[in-house]
Order: structure tokens, then sequence, then C-alpha cells
């Protein structure tokens, strides 16, 4: 994936961090990030930074009601391979029901939140720009889990 230039996980993060501390104000939420493998790859900004924003911002939005919502971002290196792991304690889904419709454009399964059904889709998209894929586990009060990898 040699296509931008390199960029630094805990900068990106503490960036996004800032702006979601603004958007949501009055929400408590916690970001713990572990990328002591790996803490930087060489790609495109704007895509690298949609695919954090997206993911931390869900994880707020659909956050369960009784707890502040924790968001654990890693990183590792895998055969050759970046995998990225967002996590968070949030509401979840049921991805039986749901299935692939998940990344799906205009695909919305929780309407408390505003929103428009483009996020996931523009994640998706962009990781498979950058060459990389996205997998999902989730469960209805459980919260949800993202892998993306990244070829080295």
């Amino acid at each position: 994936m040699k296509k931008g230039k390199s960029f630094f996980f805990p900068k990106l993060v503490r960036e996004i961090e800032k702006i979601m501390s603004g958007e949501f104000n009055n929400i408590k939420f916690i970001i713990e990030t572990d990328f002591s493998v790996i803490d930087n790859i060489y790609t495109l900004h704007n895509y690298l930074a949609n695919i954090f924003s997206n993911l931390i911002s869900n994880s707020i939005k659909y956050r369960q009601a009784n707890a502040d919502p924790v968001i654990k971002i890693k990183s590792e290196v895998r055969e050759q391979k970046l995998i990225l792991t967002f996590k968070d304690n949030g509401i979840g889904v049921d991805l039986n029901k749901i299935g692939d419709d998940l990344f799906g454009l205009y695909k919305r399964f929780h309407f408390h939140v505003e929103g428009k059904g483009l996020g996931l889709y523009m994640v998706k998209t962009q990781v498979e720009m950058l060459g990389g894929k996205i997998n999902v586990e989730s469960a209805v009060g459980q919260g949800t889990e993202f892998r993306i990898e990244f070829n080295l």
C-alpha cells in the first residue's frame, strides 16, 4: 500500500478525539489505543482519517444508554498484514438479520440518531480502494468490533 505519505496513528486519533469532543460535547467517551506494534502507515490521509473518524463517531452515536462509550483501537502485524481493530461497548447489531447490508449504501438500522446510511458504506469503499479488507463482529447489547486488514 504505497500511496500518499506516512501517517502516525496516535496523532490521527488525538485529532479526531478533539473534533468528536466538540461534536459530542455532552457525552463522556473514552478512546483507548494500543499502537505498540505498529504506529503508522503509508497511505492517503483523507481516506485513513475518514475511516477512523466514522468508526469512532459510530461508537459514540450507537452507545449503550447506561454506559459511557469505550472505544479500543489496536494495531498488530500478522503475516505481512497490518490489522487495525476498532472495538466498542455499544448497542451492537444483529448480523444474522442485517448480513451484508451493514455496509450498504443508504442502509440504516437504528433510527434514534441522525444519519443517512453513508458512513459504513464509505468506510468499506475507502478500505477497499486502499487495497484492504474489513470484517465485523457484533451482537445486540454486546458492542461491535471492526477489523481492517492492509497489506504491508
